[in-house]
């Protein structure tokens, strides 16, 4: 199909053949299962399918209606590459395009006078809780990587808006995913049509890699073996040639050691391949890196000096002009290599000709053991490789140690199946805060309400059966009105000695407290609130801040080493005995209220990272959390 079948105005069609002039198979298959009819579908195909233009069509579509779209995205660093591609684009037609993903204690009514809202999935949950006036008005609501809703940490919130949304609006859905294997149930629990496709407009070859004794082997599925040269470091010998194919090349590691570790190597390797031209570029944009801070600390000299050899590491302890920086300094080709922890496979569209895969096993500190990470993460991976525009192919390598787990991997994740996603919205922590969120915003002011809410979540069609979260919901509900959060409304209940537990009654009717309503409205969790109301008076600063970091949002805290001469001491609050189960969690609250100590008494962020380990990055995250929870007294 051709762009100009389009049946949209010239200066929209215009727009839309500078980036395509002929739809590719899922944008058409999209268009014929009726996107531009109001049709809701789910879209499935690999990354860099063109997923995000099919978004587009329905959000122009609505907008030439005078219609509202919202855009939700699991991370910030998405919302704003949106945002500003968006804004470029369409800007010079008139679309009125606004992006939200902080301050969660607003009702932001001014995004009502905005055609495409594009928020994180948090900050539209936020907006559901605070009534925002204009939500209503949504026509189209876009869920972009709704795979995600098997992740335990961002999985949930995304269930509860779109299962909200669903109720508040009419709105047409279109849920874009990664290619899963059971996409059909995503599709069926939004009443969607399901639009598959395997095609991507890059060739993506994948293979293994492993030492054969007189040769470094990459070992492809679908092409003929190559054969390099042998190194000490299989990362140093693909990237190696990389450099010599005149390509870039992500590379992924388990963890933030390894990626700066590794990163450094290969600065090492690359900077002897590097022009006097390009040496002099990264020599200004190593500086640049290295004093995005006021004093820049070990990690940021770090940085700098595998900057200077073209390559760099990327993780969540960078702040996030040093992000931005290697973000866009590699799209532009002037970094070569980024070794990354599995974040960015998630994150802003970083495509490079290799992705290469070095670590695929992760520990797990409840079991005290390591495992494989799933396929579909490692797809995910995968999926980078390959630029469009530049490149007519792309490659995914795994590294394996030897022939024999070579041929394991291979079997595991270059021709296995990908593990079906299933719902994590029974995690009780989560529950907690979004049954508070739903009484309080009224959306349920009984226990046979709020079943009949959990009844058209993702989990409910999953499983046909809602008595798991049901027996949760009836604990959480007892559990808040013991916290004073939420409270009878029937007067016979409430004059009477007899307090019957919620799970007894089906039709007594709740409403939230005043304190329980600022609670929701704050976006934290119940129990984080009442550990803090509960130590208003708790004492000093640092009894202070420990009782935050016992909040939820919070974690993870700094661990405690046995290195570590970490005695409490001058607490005013409680502190458990040594051998107390709950006594390592306090350590750790501990450790963390000296640093943020340390931290208002302006140590620098250099002496931060040697007494803590604690990276800017991290630290920008804790103390802006600190601060927020600080502020809710």
């Amino acid at each position: 199909m051709k762009t100009d079948e389009l049946k949209f105005p010239k200066p929209v069609l215009d727009i839309l053949k500078k980036e395509i002039t002929e739809l590719n198979p899922p944008q058409e298959k999209a268009i014929k299962a009726g996107l531009l009819d109001g049709t809701s579908i789910v879209v499935a195909s690999p990354t860099a399918s063109g997923k995000t233009l099919i978004a587009e069509l329905a959000i122009l579509k609505k907008f030439l209606a005078s219609e509202k779209s919202v855009y939700l995205v699991p991370l910030k660093a998405l919302a704003s590459e949106k945002y500003e591609d968006f804004k470029k684009k369409y800007e010079s037609i008139g679309m009125r395009v606004a992006v939200s993903t902080g301050d969660l204690d607003n009702g932001d009514e001014w995004l009502g006078s905005y055609d495409v809202i594009i928020a994180s999935n948090e900050k539209m949950d936020s907006l559901l809780r605070h009534n925002a006036k204009w939500v209503p008005k949504i026509s189209l609501i876009v869920a972009d990587e709704i795979h995600l809703i098997d992740d335990a940490s961002r999985g949930p919130t995304l269930e509860i808006v779109l299962t909200k949304l669903r109720q508040v609006t009419k709105s047409q859905i279109l849920a874009l995913s990664a290619t899963i294997k059971n996409a059909d149930e995503i599709a069926k629990w939004l009443g969607a049509k399901l639009v598959c496709s395997d095609y991507r407009p890059i060739k993506l070859h994948k293979a293994v890699a492993y030492d054969d004794d007189n040769n470094y082997v990459i070992d492809f599925v679908e092409k003929k073996p190559e054969k390099l040269s042998l190194g000490k470091d299989p990362e140093l010998i693909i990237c190696n040639d990389t450099l010599k194919k005149n390509k870039q090349a992500l590379i992924f590691v388990a963890n933030r050691r390894s990626a700066e570790s590794a990163a450094e190597k290969i600065s090492v390797q690359t900077k002897k391949l590097l022009t006097d031209e390009e040496k002099s570029f990264l020599s200004a944009l190593s500086e640049e890196a290295e004093n995005v801070l006021s004093s820049p600390t070990k990690q940021c000299r770090r940085l700098s000096s595998i900057v200077k050899g073209g390559a760099a590491f990327h993780h969540a302890g960078l702040v996030a002009a040093q992000r931005k920086l290697i973000e866009e300094n590699f799209k532009t080709g002037k970094i070569k290599f980024i070794v990354s922890t599995p974040t960015l496979a998630f994150g802003v569209n970083m495509p490079a000709y290799r992705v290469i895969i070095r670590d695929l096993k992760r520990f797990d500190s409840a079991n005290y053991g390591s495992y494989y990470i799933p396929n579909f993460e490692v797809q995910q991976m995968c999926g980078r490789a390959g630029r469009p525009k530049y490149d007519k192919e792309g490659e995914a390598i795994i590294i394996a140690k030897t022939r024999h787990e070579a041929q394991d991997l291979k079997s595991r994740y270059l021709t296995g199946e990908l593990e079906p996603i299933y719902s994590k919205l029974s995690a009780e922590p989560v529950l907690r805060l979004h049954v508070l969120g739903l009484v309080a915003s009224q959306a349920a002011e009984t226990k046979k309400q709020l079943e009949n809410f959990f009844s058209k979540t993702f989990f409910a069609h999953q499983y046909n059966d809602i008595d798991e979260v049901m027996e949760r919901v009836e604990k959480i509900l007892e559990e808040l009105r013991s916290y004073k959060f939420i409270e009878y409304v029937d007067e016979k209940f409430i004059s009477s000695d007899f307090k019957p537990a919620f799970a007894l009654v089906d039709d007594v009717k709740f409403k939230a407290t005043k304190t329980g309503r600022r609670v929701a409205e704050l976006y934290i969790d119940p129990l984080s609130a009442k550990t803090l109301i509960d130590n208003m008076n708790a004492g000093n600063n640092i009894d202070y801040l420990t009782i935050i970091n016992q909040c939820t949002e919070m974690r993870p805290l700094l661990r405690v080493k046995n290195s570590d001469d970490i005695e409490p001491s001058n607490l005013k609050i409680k502190v458990p005995d040594v051998w107390d189960i709950r006594y390592d969690d306090f350590l750790e609250s501990y450790k963390t209220a000296l640093m943020l100590t340390d931290w208002t008494n302006e140590i620098t962020e250099d002496k931060l990272l040697e007494r803590y380990g604690i990276a800017p990055g991290e630290l920008y995250n804790k103390t802006s959390n600190a601060e927020w929870l600080s502020l809710q007294e």
